[in-house]
């Protein structure tokens, strides 16, 4: 044993590698709840979840190729100004 005290959960989860995560995913929910709250409410359920690419491009991950084919029509509208970039996921995670 090297004498030091194990970390709480708290201390693990306040700094370093973990809270960076944590951080992330935080901003990855807000901003696919930005971007739900845009999409008409018949294609807001499909999506996954939205992130920004490291160049600044929008990418958002749709549940099924028919309502990311829909999707990219509003691409425009949804990106702001940016380009965005549609996937397709399903929500089962077999693709």
């Amino acid at each position: 044993m090297t004498g030091k005290a194990p970390k709480s959960l708290a201390d693990l989860l306040g700094g370093g590698n973990l809270a960076a995560l944590g951080a992330e995913a935080r901003r990855r929910r807000d901003l696919t709840e930005q971007v739900r709250a845009t999409l008409p409410p018949e294609a807001a359920g499909h999506l996954v979840s939205a992130s920004v690419a490291a160049a600044g491009e929008l990418v958002l991950t749709m549940d099924a190729s028919a309502w990311a084919a829909r999707v990219r029509y509003l691409a425009e509208e949804i990106g702001g100004g940016r380009r965005v970039r549609v996937k397709v996921r399903p929500r089962d995670g077999l693709a």
